[in-house]
């Protein structure tokens, strides 16, 4: 049995229609057909909405993707029950077995189908919403092309343009029980690349940042173009997004409103979550103020501190605690970008302007501008300017690139993908640390080992 494309087809179908409610009330979600959810624009409508729900899954955007990739790393650790899977993510021992790792690339394929649904089916309808058709194409491919990266960036070997050791891509929701075969890196950069050029053509309607736009388009292609190397075109891409009159940097005096506002003006590309509809961010990070180790799943490590400690000013330190917390949780913390016990509706920071900046800055580099990047980030956070002395050489300034984005998107899941893209895995986390996550052991047995697993695993 093909474990995994069977669990794919039972999650989507459920999870996609969950907001179809003429259709869930008339006939059971395994019963529903594409010529019965894509006859008109209405249909569309609310599979895009099931699309979106799919990226909010506990185990993607709704908590877990962006918390194990910064608790494998400096930045966290693990708490919970003594759970293997748990503690081996924080001793990076992280085995094919995981459940974690596991229920992740499983929600990650779930979103690619969803999104496939649509690109595969929207020409079948007639309506002449001909605008919104193709607008919603468009966040269809904005959607693919993040899952994919994201699976990239996750399970392959994204610094390495040479490598085969790329993902599995999905374009088609025919035959799921085929197994598909991983393409190289390279491959799966053009597939992420081709599908965010394809929704930047599309997209025509100003969603906001709760939904893909334009500039999110533009933001994440910023980003791919950075991991894969395009630094000219990296830069040309952040530069439009902070640009746009629609988004600004916060001042140091109102930087928390990022937390502990909705969609603030340096939200790019946010998942709103509510009252009825939670996130586990709170949950897994934070719970109460009196939270002991045993309850709380994601922590903040406390080399966290130290670097914080080591940082005059920066206001950004106040968004982890190290003192305030259960003494069976001590030296370790929390972060605090995700309290609000009272609602637990925290909200996914996929991306944000701050990133613009220091995609912009890594991709101008040293002597080309990249250090005012730097520097304006570090103003608006109550920092002093770097200056020639403190960067003297091109490994200086990537240092100091990572350290801001350390400081800026800890706890938003990049700190694994920004060390192993620059090489920098056995300078801060030690020799014999895998860069990547294994291949489910399920996904390989499934697929009979047309799926490779990845070195080292």
């Amino acid at each position: 049995m093909k474990t995994r494309y069977i669990t794919i087809i039972i999650l989507i179908i459920s999870i996609a229609f969950t907001s179809c409610k003429k259709i869930l009330n008339t006939v059971s979600p395994n019963q529903v057909s594409d010529e019965d959810v894509f006859k008109n624009v209405e249909g569309l409508r609310n599979a895009r909405i099931g699309m979106y729900a799919t990226l909010e899954d506990q185990n993607y955007y709704g908590a877990n993707y962006p918390l194990i990739a910064e608790c494998y790393t400096d930045n966290g650790t693990t708490g919970g029950y003594d759970v293997i899977d748990l503690n081996d993510i924080a001793s990076r021992t992280v085995q094919p077995s995981n459940i974690y790792i596991e229920n992740m690339y499983i929600a990650i394929y779930n979103t690619i189908y969803t999104a496939n649904k649509i690109i595969n089916n929207v020409d079948k309808i007639q309506d002449d919403n001909a605008d919104e058709k193709t607008n919603i194409t468009g966040e269809a491919y904005f959607v693919r092309s993040l899952a994919n990266f994201d699976l990239l960036r996750m399970f392959g070997e994204h610094w390495d343009k040479s490598s085969e050791y790329g993902i599995s891509i999905v374009t088609t929701t025919d035959n799921v029980k085929t197994p598909v075969p991983r393409s190289t890196v390279e491959q799966s950069y053009s597939q992420i690349i081709g599908d965010l050029q394809t929704a930047i053509n599309d997209l025509n309607t100003n969603n906001g940042s709760q939904y893909a736009s334009l500039a999110a388009a533009k933001a994440l292609l910023a980003r791919v173009y950075l991991y894969h190397g395009d630094k000219t075109k990296a830069a040309a891409m952040a530069t439009d997004v902070i640009n746009d009159a629609d988004y600004a940097l916060l001042d140091a005096g109102s930087f928390t409103q990022i937390y502990t506002k909705k969609l603030s003006t340096e939200s790019v590309f946010e998942l709103v979550f509510d009252l009825q509809h939670p996130s586990f961010y709170n949950t897994e990070t934070y719970l109460r103020d009196d939270a002991l180790r045993s309850d709380v799943t994601f922590l903040a490590n406390a080399d966290l501190n130290t670097f914080f400690q080591g940082r005059n000013n920066d206001v950004r330190a106040q968004m982890a605690d190290f003192t305030n917390v259960d003494v069976s949780i001590q030296p370790d913390g929390r972060t605090q970008k995700y309290r609000g016990e009272a609602t637990k509706d925290n909200s996914a920071y996929v991306i944000r302007l701050a990133e613009m900046y220091l995609v912009r800055a890594e991709a101008l580099g040293k002597d080309n501008g990249g250090i005012d990047d730097l520097n304006t980030l570090r103003e608006a956070r109550g920092m002093n300017d770097l200056d020639d002395e403190d960067i003297s050489s091109d490994d200086d300034f990537v240092n100091a690139a990572l350290d801001e984005r350390r400081a800026e998107l800890n706890f938003e899941g990049h700190r694994l993908f920004d060390l192993a893209r620059t090489g920098k895995i056995t300078d801060v986390l030690g020799e014999g640390v895998q860069p990547i996550m294994p291949i489910p052991q399920r996904e390989i047995a499934a697929t009979n080992g047309v799926v490779k697993q990845n070195p080292g695993y």
